[in-house]
């Protein structure tokens, strides 16, 4: 029989990998402007909740003031007596309290993080967007534990984002492993198979419900499930398991 790969290390993408980003930035947008509404900005939800899509696709996720940007697409539309600032409050506010309740991981990815440190496998993060913000949703997913403190890498932190292969290299460079002994698991076949491949890693696409389930890349991934709890035993079928301690 072959000679199977040495694997060392796992590094996972966070969002709709190890959590529902779609599912959960829609429940929270919605409940945002729904707030917004009932503190004093006088649309529907529904038009305040296309006109918040169209400031999210413009300014990203990561802009900071989306709800003010919301209001001053509604110029003269706000309840008389109430002050904008507690109208963007209320829309934080109920964001923020849509994280505490709903932000959870996927049953899945508990499961495979679990049978993976079983191996004294490495396990990391390659994320992009904010550091703190990306370590925030790791905290809030109880999952700030689940991996190598010196393993977690976000874009912001690390001067390169995805699609860029730098990252990928630069992340396998500072954990000591060779990225041929790294798989790195993500739902993106363009931001995360393709550059991960191209750093010279294995490879791991999650298939699912998210943005990115129709979408195709360059190279095809080494692993295709829809289920991550499985992964402990694809890993330990198809190579060489050792820690990377």
């Amino acid at each position: 029989m072959p000679e199977k790969a040495k694997l060392r290390a796992v590094l996972f993408d966070l969002d709709d990998t190890l959590y529902s980003t779609s599912s959960f930035a829609a429940l929270a947008r919605h409940r945002a402007v729904e707030a917004m509404v009932e503190a004093g900005l006088e649309v529907s939800v529904e038009e305040a909740r296309a006109e918040l899509e169209e400031v999210v696709h413009e300014f990203s996720s990561n802009y900071s003031h989306h709800y003010e940007k919301l209001l001053l697409r509604f110029p003269g539309r706000l309840r008389a007596g109430v002050h904008w600032a507690v109208v963007v409050a209320a829309g934080v506010v109920a964001y923020h309290d849509t994280k505490s309740s709903e932000l959870k991981p996927f049953p899945d990815a508990g499961r495979a993080i679990k049978g993976l440190k079983a191996m004294n496998l490495l396990l990391g993060v390659v994320s992009d967007g904010i550091t703190v913000k990306q370590a925030e949703k790791l905290v809030r997913l109880g999952l700030s534990d689940a991996f190598s403190p010196d393993a977690i890498f976000i874009s912001e932190d690390m001067g390169v984002s995805k699609p860029n292969p730098k990252l990928f290299k630069m992340a396998s460079k500072r954990i000591g492993v060779e990225p041929k002994e790294v798989l790195y698991v993500g739902d993106n076949p363009q931001n995360d198979i393709d550059p991960a491949h191209e750093a010279g890693m294995w490879t791991c696409l999650r298939r699912g419900s998210g943005k990115y389930a129709s979408h195709t890349g360059r190279h095809s991934p080494d692993i295709e499930t829809r289920d991550l709890g499985s992964l402990p035993d694809v890993v330990r079928d198809l190579f060489d398991v050792g820690g990377a301690q």
